[in-house]
């Protein structure tokens, strides 16, 4: 891969087998310069939070979170002298353009409900105009805002909803997708393929894809009726917290070490007399990413000015005559003192309308799915964080497992497999995504990829301690997923290695922590 500066343009040319290709620079997600990715049989990956697009055509996003295709230019080689040429057109002046969307037509009887605006509900929405989808596409939603990127909420808490969508409304009216605002799903009738909205509204569906994500855990405690006890699930949640919150007299406890907890820690401290952190594990992270990096990321945080109370839990909250909340009391006895507090103790499934319905939950109230998004009933399908899907398996005839797995990345992959597969054009989500996520604080970017339950082992390259790392997540002998910090872009080649249904062994990985890229070279 090679970057060419053309006038104001910045054009990316890489070469596959005598191949060669010209397409914009950087991802249409935050602006990385694929350059600093990676190019693996045909695919280019973003460094950042690894988007993958098709090299030959752009518009082929292969992985989310981007949403819009990279520009794709002209190419001639010269026969003789091995020039190569490629053609701009000095007039456009955006680097992305999105794909085009289809429209209702009259022609059509088909309706498909989608209950929820999140990134599995627009991914859904979105895919089946950009794939010609005709039918009426209605989104069913709780909230008041167009879809948003919940990505930014914990790390951004002062960003108006309309500086978070992910589409403008203009962009949504041309595709005829229509929003049912300030609307819950009270119940399901799988026979008669209609669902009952709060306002008392029945609605008929031909497919029905639920997208109704997860709700903040509360804390388990009395007195969270009290103001200022918040869970962070809207922009407008996210405003309130940071308007009370960035003041120097206001004292601020987060109970939970979930990732939205920490990086709200991260993102008050400089703006709160105090901000403490109440966890009841003994080390944050510690299941996700291993001790060891769990302490050095609390480390961070301390240094910083958070402070931590772990193997703690909350017994009670407090307030004045007004209702305010005013302190917390830990169940060692502890008090203290809170004029705010967040809960950042993980989510639930917004799952309980279905428990009446014939559509099967598991113990937990997840609907488990198949490779194809589809629940046990007929044209009813779920997506996002309510959704327990076969990822993978060691061997191909090996029984999946179901698993859940809440990363921004697969809610927009599982809208669109669920799309494809009410058009009749899905391939098994086991064979078209690796799970990537990632996570900021005080501006370091951690980034995770593949998907480790359980490990046994945790093998660190480089320094720790200064923040630039590689972690290898091992079970026995295989390598299941990999943390990095300042290591860009082993995290994309992994997900490149995986995505070709490939495997990494410790013993790979013992001495040198790149040395098995080379592997990439032979895909």
């Amino acid at each position: 891969m090679k970057v060419f500066e053309a006038g104001e343009k910045q054009i990316l040319v890489v070469k596959e087998n005598g191949n060669v290709y010209a397409m914009g620079a950087k991802c249409t997600h935050f602006g990385a310069p694929l350059s600093s990715g990676i190019f693996c049989k045909g695919k280019v990956y973003c460094p950042w939070h690894g988007a993958c697009f098709n090299s030959k055509t752009g518009s082929d996003i292969e992985e989310f979170p981007a949403l819009d295709p990279i520009p794709v230019y002209t190419v001639n080689v010269d026969p003789n002298t091995n020039e190569v040429k490629v053609k701009i057109n000095n007039k456009t002046s955006n680097e992305s353009t999105h794909k085009p969307l289809c429209k209702t037509s009259k022609d059509s009887n088909e309706v498909i409900v989608i209950i929820g605006s999140g990134a599995a509900g627009h991914g859904c929405a979105e895919t089946l105009r950009q794939e010609g989808f005709t039918g009426r596409v209605i989104i069913v939603t709780k909230d008041v805002h167009l879809p948003y990127d919940r990505t930014k909420l914990s790390k951004a808490m002062n960003l108006e909803a309309k500086l978070l969508s992910l589409r403008s409304n203009e962009y949504y009216l041309k595709g005829d997708i229509e929003f049912m605002y300030e609307n819950s799903v009270e119940g399901v009738d799988v026979e008669a393929k209609s669902v009952l909205l709060s306002n008392g509204f029945i609605l008929n569906y031909s497919s029905l894809v639920v997208a109704t994500g997860g709700r903040p855990r509360p804390v388990p405690c009395p007195g969270t009726h009290l103001a200022n006890v918040f869970l962070l699930r809207t922009p407008n949640d996210a405003n309130r917290i940071h308007a009370i919150g960035n003041n120097k007299e206001i004292s601020v406890v987060i109970v939970g070490t979930s990732f939205i907890g920490m990086e709200v820690a991260a993102y008050l401290v400089d703006k709160a007399a105090t901000v403490t952190v109440v966890g009841r594990s003994s080390t944050p992270f510690a299941h996700v990413f291993g001790s060891l990096i769990g302490r050095r990321l609390q480390q961070l945080h301390e240094e910083k000015g958070v402070k931590f109370i772990m193997d703690s839990e909350v017994g009670e909250l407090l307030g004045d005559e007004e209702g305010k909340l005013t302190e917390v009391i830990l169940t060692s006895g502890r008090t203290l003192k809170a004029d705010i507090l967040v809960a950042g103790l993980g989510v639930l499934p917004s799952t309980e309308f279905l428990r009446d319905s014939e559509i099967v939950l598991d113990s937990r109230g997840f609907v488990p799915v198949d490779e194809h998004m589809r629940t046990n009933c007929r044209n009813v399908y779920a997506v996002g964080d309510i959704a327990s899907f076969p990822l993978h398996a060691k061997e191909e005839n090996e029984t999946r497992k179901l698993v859940n797995i809440g990363h921004w990345q697969m809610a927009l992959h599982h809208g669109r497999t669920a799309a494809l597969t009410i058009l009749g054009r899905s391939e098994p989500i086991y064979k078209t995504t690796v799970p990537f996520f990632w996570s900021s604080m005080f501006g370091k970017s951690v980034r995770y990829c593949g998907y480790a339950p359980q490990f046994d082992d945790v093998v660190i390259h480089g320094d720790l301690e200064n923040l630039k790392f590689v972690a290898f997540l091992c079970e026995q002998e295989n390598v299941l997923a990999i943390v990095t910090l300042n290591y860009d872009p082993l995290a994309i080649q992994f997900a490149a290695l995986l995505r070709e249904g490939k495997t990494l062994l410790k013993q790979d990985i013992s001495e040198d922590p790149k040395g098995w890229t080379t592997k990439l070279q032979d895909l």
